[in-house]
């Protein structure tokens, strides 16, 4: 960078000796007992200055020698404090400012999105919106399709329009209003209903296409089927009742596609397989249409294409979200792509979408979780070090084994150990970080189903797994054929009263502070969608669905498949967290994170 700026979306002030810069992570930082020189610099750097103007300053001012100003000017760089100057006299200036923030190429920007092509099925309430944002935001080429004419009920939430419009065709209207709104843009118009037509004579050629479309009911079909014959991404927007639902992104050749999902809807659970809904009984029906619902799920809608145009992450890409218009609360339900599809298991990934898809993943979290620090970690792991009693000779079972923490932890205690593991990536990660001289006496074994075990081993390990199943009782019965008589079985879920409770938190200089724990319907039982939170308390991986039971659902299930329970646990961190694990020790120094059953086998006979 020969011409550096301070970021001019941060704010930089002195607070006593600190100086802070920015506001929120990621972007905002703190700079303790920073020294005089280090406020002129960036005083200096508020406007663009050339790289050896600073360094002169810097050798002139404060002592440095010419390396040490080069180097701190590095430092600040990588800090994301300052960089090459940004654009600020163009129409896009502070779209600019935006895109740099997030992670998103400022520089070429406007250039990507002036190339794009994205079309809007429908321009109603949602779409009408979606186009208004992308034409203010510079997309070259929009494409407006919709057969309908403006009515005065229209007019709540359908802002391109107004009363001396009503009867005349939608897109007409639209494309008048965004041609005034933003002359470089082309608008082109299709006042054509929705049919397979549709897609493959006007839209075969968009990047990515927004449906905001809710008819006919053969209309995802007919989309996703022109999307993977011309390989155009498509996002669904829309309304659920009082709910908002953006996505899923499908982008053929990387996300599921419609046929991955189409089966696993709200009115597919109720159908034996081969069925198909029947028709709407409510001839009369009307769908309740909300002004600032609309305009909620068409800026979302927005962000994600303008996003997807430019190489950034999408939450929606082949997830749903879902708002609440009351509560303001989002739900997320996440499709993997089905490798056995048969419309798209052949298809293969188009570079445009490298970057699209966000790619945490349930194993990757557990080996990053493990890497540095985690509730297991510091919580959890102690507690199984203190109750696993084993030696040489000994066997043991590790259902649902993971990355084999609990694996090494027996073997390195002379005992043979199985590790049992539904995900053969689970087991990589743990075959790579097993010590050599541990490897004769671990077994890893991939599936669906536990091997028919029979009193097999002196001691089993569940931990964190019976929340991920349905049914409670196949999995203990099978824990219970594979202990001996004379064994013992370690259990450990997520506490029930956490489970079932969600914090109230607010982040200061960087850190989450935990306020207090809201904690609702303890007693509904069921399939519940869950954040995961990295070590620091950001959240890292979203819908994550597992099961919520109460303490008297575990206790009694237990009893049922032929246990006693003969100790109880609620491990709470180490009071050295406090200093080196400070989120941890925030939220598990207070609430129960984790509840362990320490369980022996009733024999026949056994009256305890």
């Amino acid at each position: 960078m020969d011409t550096l700026q301070l970021k001019p979306y941060l704010e930089a002030r002195r607070l006593g000796s600190t100086l802070r810069i920015g506001h929120l992570p990621p972007n905002g930082s703190e700079i303790l007992d920073a020294p005089d020189f280090l406020a002129e610099l960036i005083t200096l750097l508020s406007a663009p200055v050339e790289r050896d103007t600073a360094v002169t300053h810097l050798t002139s001012t404060a002592g440095f020698s010419e390396e040490g100003a080069e180097d701190l000017l590095d430092q600040l760089a990588e800090a994301g404090i300052v960089g090459s100057p940004i654009p600020d006299d163009s129409r896009y200036a502070r779209h600019l400012l935006y895109y740099d923030m997030t992670g998103l190429p400022a520089g070429t920007a406007q250039q990507s999105l002036a190339s794009a092509k994205v079309g809007v099925v429908g321009t109603g309430g949602i779409g009408s919106n979606v186009a208004t944002l992308l034409a203010a935001a510079g997309v070259g080429h929009l494409v407006l399709t919709d057969g309908d004419h403006i009515e005065l009920s229209n007019l709540t939430r359908q802002f391109l329009y107004d009363e001396e419009t009503v009867g005349r065709s939608k897109v007409e209207v639209a494309a008048e209003r965004l041609r005034r709104l933003n002359s470089t843009v082309r608008v082109s118009t299709v006042p054509e209903p929705a049919s397979p037509a549709l897609f493959d004579q006007h839209l075969a050629d968009c990047d990515l296409v927004v449906l905001s479309a809710d008819s006919p009911d053969e209309l995802h079909e007919w989309i996703d089927a022109a999307a993977r014959r011309h390989s155009f991404g498509y996002l669904a927007a829309g309304y659920l009742e009082s709910f908002g639902s953006v996505g899923p992104l499908v982008l053929p050749g990387t996300t599921a596609c419609y046929e991955c999902f189409r089966h696993s809807g709200e009115l597919e659970q109720y159908l034996e397989p081969g069925e198909t809904p029947g028709p709407n009984l409510n001839l009369a029906m009307q769908a309740g249409s909300y002004g600032p619902l609309n305009v909620i799920v068409a800026a979302m809608a927005a962000n994600e294409v303008l996003r997807s145009l430019l190489g950034g992450d999408c939450c929606s890409a082949g997830t749903r979200l879902m708002v609440d218009s009351r509560s303001y609360r989002l739900h997320s339900e996440h499709f993997p792509r089905r490798a056995d599809c048969l419309a798209c298991g052949d298809q293969k990934p188009d570079p445009r979408w490298q970057g699209a898809v966000p790619q945490v993943e349930l194993e990757d979290l557990y080996e990053s979780d493990r890497a540095e620090a985690s509730l297991n970690s510091v919580v959890l792991d102690p507690l199984m070090a203190d109750l696993i009693h084993v030696g040489p000779g000994m066997r043991a079972l590790d259902y649902g084994c993971g990355t084999g923490e609990q694996v090494r932890m027996i073997a390195a205690r002379g005992a043979e150990v199985v590790g049992f593991e539904r995900s053969a990536r689970m087991l990589e990660l743990l075959q790579a970080a097993l010590p050599a001289e541990f490897a004769d006496r671990v077994t890893t074994v991939a599936g669906d189903r536990l091997p028919e075990y029979t009193a097999e081993f002196d001691l089993v390990v569940c931990n964190n797994v019976l929340d991920h199943v349905a049914d409670l009782d196949p999995v203990l019965a099978q824990l219970r054929r594979a202990v001996r008589d004379d064994g013992s079985v370690l259990v450990t879920v997520p506490h029930p009263v956490k489970d079932g409770a969600s914090w109230n938190r607010r982040n200061v200089r960087g850190q989450w502070q935990y306020e207090d724990l809201r904690l609702e319907q303890y007693f509904s039982e069921g399939p519940v969608t869950k954040h995961r939170e990295g070590p620091g308390g950001d959240i890292v991986m979203e819908a994550m669905t597992t099961h919520h039971r109460t303490v008297e659902t575990y206790v009694t299930a237990i009893l049922r498949a032929g246990f006693h329970i003969t100790g109880l646990h609620e491990p709470q961190p180490p009071a050295e967290a406090a200093a080196s694990h400070p989120e941890i020790w925030a939220k598990a120094s207070r609430v129960p994170y984790f509840l362990t059953f320490v369980l022996s086998p009733r024999t026949t006979g056994d009256r305890r």
